[in-house]
């Protein structure tokens, strides 16, 4: 890790979970690139909180038109959650007052536990409707008043409204392996249905959200498939964290630790914490489901976290030659995939396995007869 990673996580540290770390002297040229890596990573507003928080030292010496131009970014991201705050609670009390039941998920909601909440990048709204019925009358409104995205899938409708990119969900996550896929949704309809309603206020909107615990599920979910197709996602590690040190008093562990177990995702989750002792000074102790033995591979996957090369995660798939022969569009994006799924095989190795040979399916029929 050279000094403009170290500097980097050091304010990161700071700007969201409050950490007391002086900075190495830099010249301008590297806080420009630390700069650049903010924006790459999504997270230049809560750079920006910890580099307030260190004003005073000496070695935050950042040229002038670097400051001015992370102070206008900064700006744009406040004004951005400004205008997903009052879109997002519209929406969800136009559907409430249809009398559907939406779900927010992800985004606005968990920005709510950071410090500066107008500082988390965010990205759509995500909302889920537990209910077929419901999700149908719910994508019906949309066709009628938003305008829909060109993509779509049988799971997610995907569209805008008011300027705001929207996702109606039918399922909270998915796994790719039928079976951990059928106890995953079994145990979302059971603690949706079951658990007291958990809610959230913006813009002075009651909104429903997931329940503590399973969302510290969903979370660590959404993590693990991030790990296992595209390389992990720091925003994605950072909203874990934030949820673990501001609701991690309302999860049952026990509970979770079950489900983890159930799911075949121990070690995964492992990874997950080791994680954020490694690059965000978590403690075991605030960690009930870190397995010290199953956390190994940490150094690697920061290393991958950081140089933020996503070339990788393009489509890969084969095409039929002139020959008999059939070749690799991407073999660069190809040949990570392999690599990348023989190392964290054991971390997850029923829902790697039917990950990569579905990938590696969906890549055979582009294939011309």
């Amino acid at each position: 890790m050279d000094i403009i990673e170290r500097n980097f996580l050091r304010l990161l540290r700071s700007g969201t979970f409050g950490d007391n770390e002086s900075c190495e002297p830099m010249s301008h040229w590297k806080w420009r690139r630390l700069y650049q890596m903010s924006l790459m990573h999504g997270v230049s507003a809560l750079i920006a909180d910890g580099i307030k928080s260190r004003a005073t030292e000496t070695f935050v010496n950042i040229p002038d038109d670097i400051m001015a131009t992370w102070n206008e970014n900064t700006k744009a991201v406040e004004e951005d959650n400004r205008r997903m705050n009052i879109c997002t609670s519209q929406l969800l009390g136009i559907f409430s007052h249809n009398q559907l039941r939406p779900i927010l998920l992800k985004g606005q909601a968990i920005a709510l536990l950071y410090p500066h909440p107008e500082h988390r990048t965010g990205g759509d709204c995500d909302i889920y409707f537990p209910y077929e019925p419901q999700a149908n009358k719910a994508d019906e409104w949309a066709r009628t008043n938003g305008q829909q995205a060109e993509y779509s899938d049988k799971y997610i409708f995907p569209y805008t409204w008011n300027g705001m990119a929207v996702e109606n969900h039918r399922y909270v996550q998915r796994l790719t392996n039928t079976l951990l896929n059928r106890r995953l949704q079994n145990i979302i309809e059971k603690e949706i249905r079951c658990c007291d309603s958990t809610y959230v206020t913006i813009a002075d909107i009651r909104i429903e959200t997931l329940p503590p615990t399973l969302n510290i599920l969903i979370a660590i979910t959404r993590i693990a498939r991030y790990i296992i197709n595209d390389g992990l996602k720091l925003k994605q590690l950072i909203d874990l964290g934030m949820m673990l040190r501001t609701i991690g008093a309302k999860v049952d562990f026990v509970k979770l630790q079950q489900w983890l177990h159930s799911l075949g995702m121990e070690r995964i989750a492992t990874l997950e914490a080791a994680m954020l002792i490694s690059l965000f000074n978590f403690s075991e102790d605030e960690l009930p489901f870190y397995i010290s033995h199953l956390a190994t591979e940490v150094s690697t996957l920061t290393d991958e976290l950081l140089a933020f090369d996503h070339s990788h995660s393009d489509e890969w798939y084969f095409t039929q030659g002139k020959n008999i022969f059939v070749k690799s569009n991407n073999s660069k994006a190809m040949l990570w995939q392999v690599k990348h799924s023989a190392r964290y095989f054991r971390y997850f190795p029923m829902e790697m396995t039917t990950n990569f040979i579905r990938n590696f399916a969906h890549s055979l029929s582009h294939i011309e007869e």
